[in-house]
């Protein structure tokens, strides 16, 4: 029994921290299905691409490039990262009002992140969509200081920096987003 109750309290404290490392091959275990099993959502995403000829800090460059003039945030997350999924669906809860309001909210992610289940699960998120190669996700971790998923940064109109937590990761908090959101929008 006491056993048990260890096991419990430390698998859920494994859920209370951000993915710092992406998994190793063997940990990848999660099913991919293929897009046209899946079931459709009225989600309303996009799936964007950059040339995979992009690298370094010309990555953040290029996906920011196509959102200029508007406020957006970026979240940099995986698929086999709970707390990455579990910010969303806090996200969730401010996201429509923000969106309204004309916040652009845009995903990132790496290969880590199975292609399958990837479109599986962003087919209920509404935003834009990126897919990096493992090089250009190694290279754009490395060019914003980002030592773990979840990390959000948020660009102004002017396309400068309005808030981010990249060097701490976690999910920072919808009061704490939709705030900073906000005086960006007014700017």
């Amino acid at each position: 029994m006491k056993k048990t109750f260890i096991l419990l309290s430390l698998a859920a404290m494994s859920f209370t921290f951000s993915c710092a490392k992406q998994p190793s091959q063997n940990q990848q275990a999660e099913s991919a299905v293929p897009a046209a099993q899946t079931a459709q959502s009225e989600a309303n995403y996009t799936i964007k691409t950059i040339p995979a000829n992009v690298h370094g800090e010309a990555i953040m460059q290029t996906i920011a490039d196509n959102y200029k003039g508007k406020v957006v945030l970026f979240d940099f997350w995986a698929t086999w990262c709970g707390p990455c999924r579990m910010a969303m669906k806090q996200i969730d809860e401010i996201k429509p009002e923000l969106a309204k309001k004309g916040c652009v909210f845009v995903y990132v992610t790496g290969e880590t992140s199975p292609e399958g289940t990837w479109k599986q699960m962003i087919q209920k998120i509404d935003g834009d969509h990126y897919r990096l190669t493992n090089q250009q996700w190694s290279e754009l971790c490395q060019s914003l200081n980002i030592p773990g998923i979840p990390a959000y940064l948020l660009l102004n109109k002017k396309g400068d920096k309005a808030y981010d937590n990249l060097s701490q990761g976690g999910y920072p908090g919808s009061e704490i987003l939709k705030n900073n959101i906000e005086v960006a929008l007014t700017e």
